[in-house]
């Protein structure tokens, strides 16, 4: 059988069909893949530009909840309570609704198309990491920032099916600084 084979290579007769179709197939194949990567690239890179917006969009409801420090050069969370002192005080916000809004997904975080199932986000965690109240060295000290992580689930177009679906984590940080 591969002898068969080799000498249809090797024949000079002229017909290039078979091998015509298989440059065809070939170059189709790795056209769909390149296609696939490109349209996952595009889903990932606008899930985490809406993430650090609506992680912007939190930072920034805490704006009215900071302390200005602007003498001392610090800013946080924080609200004076009864008795004179200070507690810390932050606002999570609802960041899947803002998420749902800005990319269109429906009430399970799904994005959905005629054709099925585009992607899915789960498992978002949020970290407010408030900056410190007078710290020693303003210049060193952490600043208010927040921390996001959430899981994207894309069911992959190539492949027939056969292949598990791109599962990623994506992470961003936003911060506020006052800027006067």
């Amino acid at each position: 059988m591969e002898v068969r084979v080799l000498k249809k290579f090797k024949d000079k007769s002229g017909n290039a069909i078979i091998l015509a179709c298989a440059v065809v197939i070939s170059l189709l194949l790795i056209s769909s893949a390149i296609m696939e990567y490109i349209r996952l690239t595009i889903i990932a890179n606008g899930v985490r530009d809406a993430l650090q917006a609506s992680v912007i969009s939190v930072s920034t409801q805490n704006y009215d909840e900071a302390y200005f420090g602007l003498r001392e050069g610090y800013s946080g969370g924080y609200s004076r309570t009864s008795g004179g002192g200070w507690q810390e005080k932050l606002d999570y916000g609802d960041i899947y609704a803002e998420l749902d809004g800005l990319l269109g997904l429906d009430h399970t975080h799904m994005k959905r198309t005629d054709s099925g199932l585009e992607y899915a986000l789960s498992g978002l965690s949020v970290s407010i990491i408030n900056s410190p109240f007078a710290p020693s060295n303003p210049q060193n000290g952490n600043k208010f920032t927040a921390d996001a992580k959430i899981s994207l689930e894309v069911p992959l177009s190539f492949g027939w099916g056969m292949l598990p679906p791109l599962k990623i984590t994506i992470k961003t940080t936003a911060g506020y600084v006052p800027k006067f």
